[in-house]
Parts: structure tokens; C-alpha cells; sequence
């Protein structure tokens, strides 16, 4: 990170949210000064990002987060996330994200993620006012285990529970096989159509069976590459990671993230197992739109 920010991780205690919350992290800069571009690369998992005294502007490919003193809190809720994106923070800021493993939102809200969410991100209020109180507390604590247990006792009370078993079951085998897995053979061990397949995908995770498999395998290529300690040749990479040859992995990853394998590598930063960043060198936004 920034040397003039802070980056700190805080993971759930309650065991209840442990397969459903991955972890909280909090992240600040209390430099007027500060200025750091950043690129998400695509993955399974759902964050909300709460950010304090901040405003933001979009566009397809990117935001740009700066100070406002109007805003007590912004929520923003990222869940299709199959291409990369970059965030640019300028100013002073105070941000929470809370990172949901895959359907781990879906136990704690009412209507299906896709009545929520039909794009990359959106302003989230699925909450209401008590997590407007709970932010308000969460951020006036300097404690991080303060900040945990507000965080963990909220969740642990709007667990809801998620009912629909065979997109459970589906999301486990897509993740257990690295998205190896095809459709055809999660609709016949189910004993359901493609059709059913797709519609339960679209509603709960916003993805298709297709889309949602493809991110998982673009993220176990990455994870791969990033645990060993001698790092593999793209082919040995391609090889390892089952796509048909080392053309495929660069299209895999040109699609992803707008680079080949090499260029993303070189900058990639690793925060956290399996969370991964790329720090001001990052392709221009215009480049992905070119790509797309």
C-alpha cells in the first residue's frame, strides 16, 4: 500500500459468519494530499464498501473517491465483478469493506441479490437505519476488535439463512473444481434443466452458470501463479491451471483484466491470500474499452 495510508484487516470471531463473511478491512489516509490509483481484478467473492466523508463519480470501467464533508457514509455494494476495474482515491478518506465469501450476502438480505443489484455496483440501503447507527459506531471506534464484534453482532442478528440449496451445491462444486466443471454436468447431477441452472445463477448471483465459472478459473490461474515460491513459465502456468494451451491463458486474462498474463503479474501486489491489487502502474481505462 500507500506509504501515507493505513490498510488493517479484522476477521469475523463468531463462527456462524465465518463461512459466510471472509473478512472486514479498514483503510485510511488522513493526508489532504493523498493520491493513489488502484486495480481490482475480477472475483467471486461480494464486497461492500462503506466509505465516510466521502463523494464519488463513475463511469463504466472506474471511480474516483475524494473528500465530502456533506456525506456522513456512502454504501457501495460490488457484485458482478468479471472485469477488472480501477479506483482512484484522492484527498483524505475512511473506508470499511466488509468481503461476503460466494452467496454469504445472500443469508442476510430478503429479495434476491438481482432485485438488488443488476450491474458491477450500486448504492446499497438494503439495511436501512440501524446500519446507519452501526456505522456511526463502527467508525467512532479506534479499536479493531471494538469494531469486529459491532460488526459480527449486526450480522449475527440479520442472518436470514439462504434457502436455495442447489445454487449452494453449485457454487461449492464450480469452486471445489477450479470452474472445471461444466453445466451440463451440474444440471444432470442436480436433476435439472440448463434452464433452471441459468435462472437460479441470474437470480441469486447475477451471473450465468457460464460467467460465474469463467471468474472462478481466471482467480485459480492467479492464485496459482502467486503461492509458489518459484514462479512458472505461462506454460507451465496454462498447463497447471487446465486451459487448452498458453494462447488460451493470455485470452482468458487479456478478457479480464485488459493484459497478458506477464504484464499483470509484474505489477500484481498481493494484500492478502487470494485478494490482489495492482498499485499505480495500471492500464488505462480507455484500453479496456478498446478491448470490449
Amino acid at each position: 500500500m500507500s506509504a501515507n495510508s493505513t490498510y488493517l484487516q479484522i476477521f469475523p470471531q463468531k463462527k456462524s459468519l465465518q463461512k459466510l463473511i471472509k473478512l472486514y478491512y479498514v483503510q485510511f489516509s488522513n493526508e489532504p494530499d493523498y493520491y493513489e490509483k488502484t486495480t481490482y481484478f475480477p472475483n467471486y467473492t461480494t464486497t461492500l464498501n462503506i466509505y465516510q466523508h466521502s463523494k464519488v463519480e463513475w463511469d463504466k470501467w472506474s471511480r474516483v473517491h475524494s473528500p465530502d464533508l456533506k456525506n456522513d457514509f456512502q454504501y457501495l455494494l460490488v457484485g458482478k465483478f468479471d472485469r477488472s476495474r480501477m479506483i482512484t482515491t484522492c484527498g483524505r478518506f475512511n473506508k470499511l469493506s466488509i468481503v461476503f465469501h460466494p452467496l454469504g450476502l445472500n443469508h442476510f438480505i430478503e429479495p434476491p441479490l438481482s432485485d438488488i443489484i443488476q450491474d458491477h455496483f450500486l448504492f446499497f440501503d438494503a439495511f436501512g437505519l440501524p446500519f446507519d447507527d452501526l456505522m456511526t459506531s463502527v467508525f467512532n471506534t479506534s479499536s479493531l476488535e471494538k469494531k469486529r464484534d459491532l460488526l459480527d453482532d449486526f450480522f449475527e442478528k440479520q442472518c436470514l439463512g439462504f434457502q436455495e440449496k442447489r445454487l449452494s451445491y453449485c457454487v461449492e462444486k464450480i469452486l471445489q473444481t477450479s470452474g472445471q466443471i461444466g453445466v451440463e454436468q451440474l444440471a444432470e447431477e442436480l436433476e435439472v434443466s440448463r434452464k433452471t441452472l441459468l435462472r437460479l445463477f441470474k437470480k441469486h448471483l447475477g451471473y450465468t452458470p457460464s460467467e460465474y465459472r469463467s471468474v472462478v478459473k481466471f482467480r485459480a490461474a492467479l492464485q496459482n501463479y502467486q503461492s509458489k515460491s518459484i514462479k512458472p513459465n505461462m506454460s507451465a502456468l496454462a498447463y497447471e491451471s487446465e486451459y487448452y494451451d498458453q494462447s488460451d491463458l493470455n485470452h482468458h486474462f487479456k478478457e479480464k483484466t485488459g493484459q497478458s498474463p506477464q504484464q499483470l503479474f509484474s505489477q500484481l501486489r498481493t494484500i492478502e491470500k487470494g485478494l490482489y491489487w495492482a498499485i499505480e502502474d495500471v492500464p488505462k481505462v480507455q484500453d479496456y474499452e478498446a478491448e470490449g
